[in-house]
């Protein structure tokens, strides 16, 4: 997967990650530290990699059969222009329940926690053209994320 079509300010550098599904939740941290060191991120690390676990987590909840050890799991960290974040997680569901919610910081689940916290400044998610799958993104800024 190629990092995707930026929306806002034009992507200065990318680092497209592969993640095995067996094994994605535990990659996920150690690739991201790595891409973000790559990338030189200036924001917090931490938080980038809370925000990519919780959306690699959500992916495999929601968008691969427990049965399909054999996939990858898609992700792109990218730097905008302007110094943001993007991460981008694809998986095959493209359905995304309760949106509007989650991007509002209402309910329960572990992205509307993030989106309270104010550590995902926006959160948006798209269809890919045959209507098979959906990218998740985060944009995250460099900058104070609450406690």
């Amino acid at each position: 997967m190629a990092c995707l079509a930026p929306i806002g300010s034009p992507i200065t550098r990318h680092h497209p990650v592969e993640l095995a599904v067996p094994v994605a939740r535990q990659m996920a941290r150690v690739k991201g530290c790595v891409g973000l060191t790559m990338l030189n991120w200036h924001g917090s690390v931490p938080a980038a990699l809370q925000v990519l676990s919780v959306f690699v987590g959500n992916a495999l909840q929601h968008g691969y059969a427990a049965t399909n050890t054999e996939a990858a799991l898609w992700t792109c960290l990218s730097i905008t222009e302007e110094q943001q974040l993007l991460i981008d997680v694809k998986d095959f569901n493209p359905r995304f329940a309760n949106f509007r919610a989650v991007r509002s910081g209402i309910g329960k689940g572990p992205l509307a926690e993030l989106v309270r916290k104010r550590a995902i400044t926006d959160l948006t998610w798209f269809v890919d053209p045959r209507m098979q799958s959906k990218t998740v993104r985060a944009v995250l800024t460099a900058g104070v994320v609450d406690p």
